[in-house]
């Protein structure tokens, strides 16, 4: 089978199988110093929080055990706080008393969009962020808090994260090759988008999670599960679930694709990318439709170096590529015989 070593080791190599030590002293420092500090902060304003009431759930990749390495660690902690959010009808400033529980000199805190985010630098340069969605429970109803500081459009969303995790992991959990896509495909991302720092320029890991769940390509054969081919397939039936405008000459003019969440708020997972610019849309169509070529090349190719090196072009050069075979030329000499 094709590239089937070169696939398990790829995936060996990439994958976080499980929470590290430092990533679970930074998680813990935080939920402790939320716990600590959050109910003094809320009782100053007014509002009664206990630090029993007080729910920390994780959410995104670790969550769903599809986590892989990057040059930036990216954890999701939700915290979740009973608060009636009629008397309290402004969500950033809770958010604002989330960020004062942990600011400390060893982070830096901002309010983000949808959450608030723990930044941890080395000499000047991230390596590491903690986002900490807020969530009100109020009475039977959750709603995230949304809106920056600075920003006038600032609202409670009603959403599920239990439902949400419960979604995904039914999804994957049990299912080792969609596991394994769903980590190529994250890292086809990290490795196409890696220079970008507008985050709504990127496609949302949730979507492409989301997208590989629907359009998965099991393969698999007597010698096992044929990865590179469940890759190319899965990644060409999400190419072909874009709705695609031309010119003349056959240019991309528009793209789009759409996936709603299936819990509250059943929104569109990329309508901030392409609220922010169509052309974000156009650029992901387009990347995606050369690493499906590439894949599409590694497929059909007879040799093993030559589909290695196409696999190369979509996942990185960590992409182990076959050695080219040795081809050994036999001259077989001729011996002259005189007779007579």
């Amino acid at each position: 089978m094709k590239l089937k070593k070169e696939f398990a080791d790829f995936y060996k190599e990439i994958r976080i199988d499980r929470e590290q030590d430092f990533l679970i002293e930074k998680r813990e420092n935080l939920v402790n110093d939320i716990t600590a500090e959050l109910p003094n902060i809320m009782k100053k304003h007014n509002i009664d929080l206990n630090k029993s009431d007080i729910r920390v759930i994780d959410q995104g990749s670790y969550k769903y055990n599809t986590t892989i390495r990057a040059n930036v660690v990216d954890r999701d902690v939700a915290i979740m706080i009973p608060i009636n959010i009629k008397d309290n009808p402004d969500p950033r400033k809770i958010k604002g008393y989330l960020k004062e529980s942990i600011s400390r000199s060893s982070r830096v805190v901002d309010v983000k969009e949808p959450c608030v985010r723990a930044t941890y630098l080395d000499h000047g340069k991230e390596w590491l962020h903690i986002d900490l969605p807020l969530y009100a429970v109020d009475g039977n109803s959750i709603y995230l808090a949304r809106g920056k500081m600075s920003s006038e459009n600032y609202f409670w969303e009603e959403a599920d994260p239990d439902g949400l995790n419960n979604d995904l992991c039914k999804k994957i959990n049990g299912h080792d090759q969609l596991r394994r896509i769903i980590c190529f495909v994250k890292k086809w991302k990290n490795e196409k988008y890696e220079k970008v720092s507008n985050d709504h320029e990127v496609p949302p890991s949730i979507g492409l999670t989301y997208l590989v769940c629907d359009c998965f390509s099991q393969q698999t054969c007597k010698d096992g599960d044929n990865d590179l081919l469940a890759l190319q397939k899965t990644m060409q039936t999400i190419l072909n679930r874009f709705c695609v405008t031309r010119d003349k000459e056959g240019n991309v003019m528009s793209a789009d694709i759409m996936r709603h969440l299936e819990v509250k708020p059943k929104t569109d997972i990329f309508e901030k990318m392409r609220s922010s610019s169509l052309d974000y849309m156009v650029t992901f169509y387009k990347k995606l439709s050369k690493a499906v070529e590439n894949l599409t090349n590694a497929v059909n190719v007879e040799s093993d170096h030559d589909a290695g090196e196409y696999v190369r072009k979509v996942l990185g050069i960590d992409f182990e590529v076959p050695k080219k075979p040795v081809v050994t030329t036999v001259i077989q000499s001729k011996r002259e015989h005189n007779f007579g």
